[in-house]
């Protein structure tokens, strides 16, 4: 595939793919430009896209459809799955409220469920950096005019930067932090399992990879920064709770124990 790359850094071009061409540009007033000449030479295709379109869109509710399906099967395990906790966020926050996500558990669960035609309303990092979901749904919400954002974080991510909490507390923004919580950093048990080389994957035995001895007390850890908290233990409450988190105006926090993924 060749690969054409507009940025507005220059740092940016062919920085992670090679490109056929990469220019510097405004993206915007680049794209303004651009469009008017690029329908007309699109314009006998249009049918053929809007039939591809259909095809996706069909193949998109199918698979919601069986992701439904295994989620109402699980809803009732005395804890709660990572796709149930997924599903029941996703019903919650809607298509509007910002998301910023760093809870690998449930992010597969929560997007496949998202339905929101915007592209700025859920925010993910690629790679591999732990701790800058907090922060950074901090800094969301100033910067789109202290508006209701919902923090997605996993328990493991959630101890690199809880300072976060202080800063919503002071600010009074309205930020609902959500700690996915499976007692153990599951993603990096699952990167030396997909690496048969490493000794932990071979005996099962990872060393400090489960937070449980002792657990940590994300209600304490919350109030003692002056967040109010609460734990959601039955897949049930986890919808209405959320609802009301993000209505509430203030910031909060939101523990969702859930089975190992």
């Amino acid at each position: 595939m060749q690969i054409f790359q507009l940025s507005a850094d220059a740092r940016d071009l062919g920085r992670t793919y090679s490109t056929k061409l990469a220019l510097v540009g405004d993206i915007r007033a680049s794209l303004r430009a651009l469009l008017p000449l690029l329908t007309p030479k699109l314009a006998d295709r249009s049918e053929v896209y809007a039939a591809l379109r259909e095809a996706a869109e069909r193949e998109q509710e199918a698979r919601r459809s069986q992701l439904k399906a295994a989620a109402e099967a699980e809803f009732d395990k005395p804890v709660t799955t990572p796709l149930v906790a997924g599903r029941e966020m996703a019903r919650a926050i809607g298509p509007e409220v910002a998301i910023v996500d760093e809870a690998p558990a449930t992010l597969g669960a929560l997007r496949a469920f998202l339905s929101t035609g915007s592209t700025r309303q859920y925010s993910f990092a690629r790679g591999g950096a732990l701790g800058w979901g907090m922060p950074a749904a901090v800094g969301f919400s100033l910067g789109i005019d202290r508006a209701p954002v919902v923090s997605i974080v996993g328990d493991g991510a959630a101890l690199y930067s809880p300072q976060a909490l202080w800063t919503a507390a002071h600010e009074r923004l309205p930020v609902t932090f959500v700690v996915i919580n499976n007692r153990e950093y599951n993603i990096l048990k699952k990167f030396m399992r997909s690496q048969p080389h490493y000794a932990s994957a071979r005996s099962n035995r990872f060393i400090a990879m489960d937070i449980i001895d002792p657990a940590v007390d994300f209600m304490a850890l919350a109030g003692s920064m002056g967040v109010p908290a609460q734990r959601i233990d039955r897949a049930a409450d986890i919808a209405p709770a959320l609802e009301a988190a993000i209505a509430s105006g203030v910031p909060n926090l939101i523990e969702i124990p859930i089975s190992p993924a």
